[in-house]
């Protein structure tokens, strides 16, 4: 975790910016709450003890260089589960999602924290075919200008068909009060989830997976208007993160948290080596 404060402040605070109205109060509260993240990718070679050898990131000069500093003092002291026999190093594809947010236990409104919030690891698609149509989007969200991220996991069956799917975390891009962002989250999460029964896959027919029962898919499923153009890689995006929930009946990853994910492909769960240490490496 790295103290922060200037730049971080007036991005933040400029972005999330909106008119004073009776709803200011509440606004005031939800704001608080809002973070700037971006996405970075690299590669991490574990030993086959679990130790982190070694850390690169992708394109890392269009990467702000302190989170090039928080990647490279933060990853090396990571520790994954130990292989059961002798191997050499792995390198491994990696994806973080790096936030800065108020810190809560500064004395001052303009003192911020960077750390890295959520990792993934391996290739982010699943290797067999899939249909994942997109959701509709909610109508008075679409009104209102409201954008969203819903990460949904879904377990498929050996038929291809969804037998169980699961809202893992809803992240708003507009501020409102308390009320009205817990009202955009279950509307995002109740489109995610009538689009997901549809969903299917064609299960894999030879390969490490293909003696499995079944599969678990993570998505992030975007809603954007028209004329919306995504950050670029190594630029910060401010939004609301929602609360994050685990599927009662998925099994445990090699994932810590849900929204490190480059792109919108599905990812397949699963596999990987597990995460022992916290992202902060304290466990």
């Amino acid at each position: 975790m790295k103290a922060m404060k200037g730049w971080a402040a007036l991005v933040l605070i400029a972005a999330l910016a909106a008119p004073a109205s009776a709803m200011a109060q509440g606004r005031a509260e939800v704001r608080k709450q809002a973070e700037m993240s971006m996405v970075v990718t690299g590669t991490v070679r574990i030993a086959a003890d679990g130790r982190v050898e070694d850390v690169s990131v992708d394109r890392e000069a269009q990467v702000p260089g302190d989170v090039v500093k928080l990647i490279g003092g933060a990853v090396p002291r990571w520790r994954f589960e130990a292989l059961a026999e002798p191997a050499p190093a792995a390198e491994v594809a990696m994806t973080l999602r790096v936030a800065v947010r108020r810190d809560p236990q500064a004395q001052t409104d303009d003192a911020y924290v960077m750390r890295i919030v959520s990792a993934s690891f391996g290739e982010p698609e699943p290797p067999f075919d899939h249909s994942t149509p997109p959701p509709t989007y909610p109508t008075r969200a679409a009104m209102q200008g409201v954008p969203a991220t819903v990460y949904v996991v879904a377990r498929f069956g050996r038929d291809g068909k969804v037998r169980e799917s699961f809202v893992e975390q809803v992240n708003l891009y507009r501020v409102g009060t308390q009320a009205q962002m817990e009202w955009f989250r279950k509307s995002f999460a109740e489109a995610t989830l009538a689009a997901v029964r549809r969903w299917s896959i064609v299960p894999p027919s030879q390969g490490e997976e293909a003696g499995n029962d079944s599969w678990l898919v993570r998505v992030p499923v975007t809603f954007v208007l028209p004329g919306h153009q995504d950050k670029a890689y190594g630029q910060w995006d401010v939004y609301v993160p929602g609360p994050r929930q685990r599927a009662p009946w998925a099994r445990q990853t090699a994932d810590a948290g849900v929204d490190a994910m480059a792109g919108n492909g599905p990812r397949l769960l699963g596999g990987g080596r597990r995460l022992l240490d916290g992202l902060d490496g304290n466990g």
